[in-house]
């Protein structure tokens, strides 16, 4: 008699998990699961660094050149999951028409799309001290999500500090390099007036602001 109990007890815990994967489909939040990532991205390279979990996920969305590294620049995807991100953003061309270096999910995880001496599609049209094509001398963070709709999580405001650090050591890097994709739209604006760019919602000025404030405590 016990015996079919647990019998029973452990089917019903099959059906459970079964229901609770086939609505994590339909969860924009589940989707976040890195191991429905794992399942449905291709990547080379899995480790923990630190807090986080970090996975090596080359994007094809790559420009010919070295990037020159001369600041950081920060977005938010806006859309709904971690997982349609990467998937957009490894997608071959012509589908694939955006890149960046790194996708911070709201977990912390980080999903390396490419290193940051590569050149990535993330700016578009875009200028930083009046230098046009950002592209060709910064680094990309993407971090998943909308922050006009949601601030950004603890644990990514932190994976993305642990990202940024060694970076700013190696190409010597000031907060003030620590941009986001508002700026350098707004200044690629102001200095060609005649050109007509696509609005886009980016990472809020109070998140950018935040975060540099938790990038400073980190440094001193």
């Amino acid at each position: 008699m016990k015996k079919n109990t647990i019998k029973f007890t452990v089917i019903l815990a099959i059906v459970a998990m079964m229901a609770f994967s086939h609505t994590a489909c339909k969860d924009n939040k589940v989707k976040d699961n890195s191991l429905l990532i794992e399942a449905s991205i291709p990547y080379e390279k899995k480790e923990k660094i630190g807090d986080y979990w970090e996975y090596t996920c080359p994007t094809p969305n790559v420009h010919k050149g070295r990037n020159q590294v001369k600041a950081i620049v920060l977005h938010h995807t806006a859309t709904e999951s971690t997982l349609s991100s990467l998937k957009i953003m490894t997608g071959p061309k012509p589908a694939g028409k955006v890149s960046c270096h790194v996708v911070i999910a709201p977990d912390g995880t980080r999903y390396i799309l490419a290193p940051p001496e590569s050149i990535t599609w993330h700016a578009g049209w875009s200028m930083l001290n009046g230098r046009n094509n950002c592209n060709r001398f910064t680094v990309g963070i993407e971090f998943q999500g909308n922050t006009i709709e949601q601030p950004l999580t603890e644990d990514q405001v932190r994976s993305a500090i642990d990202y940024c650090l060694p970076i700013m050591k190696k190409y010597d890097l000031k907060i003030s390099d620590i941009v986001t994709h508002k700026q350098i739209r707004e200044e690629y604006l102001r200095n060609h007036h005649a050109k007509k760019v696509p609005a886009k919602p980016d990472i809020t000025d109070e998140e950018h602001k935040r975060f540099k404030e938790a990038l400073k405590k980190r440094i001193k």
